[in-house]
């Protein structure tokens, strides 16, 4: 073959070389890192979910050896219903004081329960006001109502859950008290283990609340059981090196999403929050079995 032939041979050669090589680099840069990736992943919870979170207000009243206070509380609620329907951690509904009695802190058990509940809704400086529906001990999760939603809410649907794994990065929304405006915030966390003891759960690193995959998917509800972690301590002898335990545990969204499922048919609990007040008898609901039914908001 003479120079010239081999020297078109060649650059054909190179020319496909390149052909097959370029659409490569383009991809590789087109491709977003890992640190873009965490950015639209935010941003996508931000705007899909921001909406879902609202803070929550309450009265618990605390009885003990005959007397009563009361003081007033905030948690983190999210709406799981375009209705008003609003999930809580069920430690704000009451708390099991007498974990603390048996791990030997002594003295006549007390009681903790809560009533007088508010909510602020997202683009709104008004609290208004929310009842009891139910709660679920063995989850440890409550809902409530809103009494006079004014329009359809953005709300958590468990109908689409995420595919949830070890390892999986998770996004909780939570809002800020009013001292900053009652903005929503996003935090991180991943799901670092999972348990079948008590019951099949995800041990996470990260927030209580709802928490959501990067496509603002619900993976699980984020909690932590304060009743048993006290007694836990107690077990122990109260001091303890161990962080094995230092975790929390998130229920798996399907599970939560059957319980949404059955308390959005319940009544509210009738209010005695004392605000004059009341609500329309509700229709006869179907019955729920796995759930507990609580007694009313406190009002002592």
């Amino acid at each position: 073959m003479n120079p010239s032939r081999m020297h078109r041979a060649a650059t054909a050669a190179l020319a496909v070389c390149l052909l097959a090589v370029v659409p490569t680099l383009l991809t590789a840069q087109a491709a977003p890192t890992t640190q873009d990736d965490e950015l639209r992943q935010f941003k996508t919870v931000m705007d899909h979910r921001g909406d879902t979170a609202v803070p929550v207000k309450f009265v618990m009243t605390l009885s003990s050896g005959g007397t009563e206070r009361q003081q007033e509380g905030q948690t983190q609620g999210a709406l799981v219903s375009s209705d008003g329907l609003i999930l809580v951690p069920g430690r704000v509904v009451s708390i099991d004081l007498g974990a603390m009695t048996r791990s030997g802190f002594g003295g006549a058990a007390p009681s903790a329960k809560s009533g007088q509940f508010r909510v602020r809704l997202p683009g709104s400086d008004e609290w208004v006001p929310a009842d009891l529906v139910t709660r679920d001990t063995e989850l440890g999760i409550a809902w409530l109502r809103l009494r006079h939603p004014k329009h359809a809410l953005s709300f958590v649907d468990f109908k689409d859950p995420a595919k949830v794994a070890v390892g999986t990065q998770l996004y909780t929304v939570m809002r800020t008290s009013d001292q900053f405006g009652s903005v929503p915030i996003v935090r991180a966390g991943y799901v670092l283990g999972e348990t079948s003891v008590p019951r099949h759960e995800w041990l996470v690193d990260g927030s209580p609340g709802i928490a959501f995959d990067g496509d603002g998917k619900p993976a699980g509800y984020v909690d932590v059981d304060l009743a048993g972690l006290v007694r836990s301590r107690g077990e122990q002898g109260g001091i303890g090196m161990d962080m094995g335990d230092s975790v929390y545990s998130m229920i798996p969204a399907e599970r939560i999403g059957r319980a949404t499922a059955q308390a959005a048919v319940l009544p509210i609990v009738k209010a005695s929050d004392g605000d004059g007040e009341e609500e329309a008898p509700a229709a006869k609901p179907k019955p729920a079995p796995a759930h507990d039914k609580a007694s009313g908001p406190a009002s002592h």
